[in-house]
């Protein structure tokens, strides 16, 4: 039972900290920063995406009051200029949504007494509309995606515990990522793309590659698993496979 509880704990904090570098590596992870003005913090987070049903809300927390701010937006070459309002603890600045997949630059402009503070410097950040994801269905993907993540890293450990489980988390692992690519993943894209009650997306649009070669992986290593057929090797090969298509493609 302990050796069951330090595979288990070791997989979580594998899939965790792989996670963490994925998230804060991925070309869409916001630019986020914080600076001073007479000693106060002032934080802003500009967002390369944005999954909200209506507006996007950018906001600046400050510390100091007295700062103003303004959205400087590029759309369609077009150049428009949205002012911040005060709220309780900073400024907030709403951009109407556009269609899923449709993009605009902006960038934030600063203003305390004769200081300007301009961010990004000299560039705009792309921000990315995509369709509102309902949470249920936003927890249903993450737990499936991860789930099966942490059960392929559980079976690669597994090798540690002479494979007295390594048929039972290779069936699991098989199962989850049959359930994320046939029901789970053509959900969530669907109301990414904002096809929900409005069209029916291409197959392209139901699908991911990496994905589908993840469960291809993992149903085809199940079997030769189940077959006894060179098991350490499979094992190692499905899930070093998993994880480097994952979190490093």
């Amino acid at each position: 039972m302990k050796n069951e509880i330090i595979l288990w704990l070791s997989s979580l904090v594998i899939v965790f900290l792989l996670g963490y570098v994925k998230s804060v590596t991925d070309k869409d992870y916001p630019i986020t920063g914080t600076f001073g003005i007479e000693g106060k913090k002032v934080s802003y987070k500009l967002d390369k995406v944005s999954f909200d049903k209506v507006l996007y809300k950018n906001i600046i927390i400050s510390d100091i009051k007295g700062i103003n701010a303004r959205l400087v937006i590029v759309n369609d070459d077009e150049r428009e200029e949205i002012p911040y309002k005060e709220i309780n603890r900073g400024l907030e600045a709403e951009i109407p949504k556009l269609k899923p997949g449709q993009q605009l630059g902006y960038k934030t402009i600063i203003n305390y007494k004769d200081d300007i503070f301009e961010i990004p410097k000299n560039d705009f950040v792309t921000l990315t509309f995509w369709g509102y994801i309902p949470s249920p269905v936003k927890i249903l993907y993450f737990i499936i995606l991860y789930g099966g993540m942490i059960v392929s890293i559980r079976s690669l450990l597994e090798l540690f515990n002479e494979n007295k489980n390594l048929k039972k988390y290779a069936f699991i692992t098989s199962t989850l990522f049959i359930t994320l690519n046939i029901i789970i993943y053509p959900l969530y894209n669907s109301y990414k793309l904002g096809a929900i009650n409005n069209f029916v997306p291409p197959i392209t649009g139901l699908v991911n590659p990496m994905l589908l070669t993840i469960l291809f992986l993992w149903v085809m290593g199940t079997i030769f698993i189940f077959n006894k057929i060179y098991i350490k090797a499979i094992t190692i090969i499905i899930s070093a496979a998993t994880i480097i298509s994952f979190f490093f493609i």
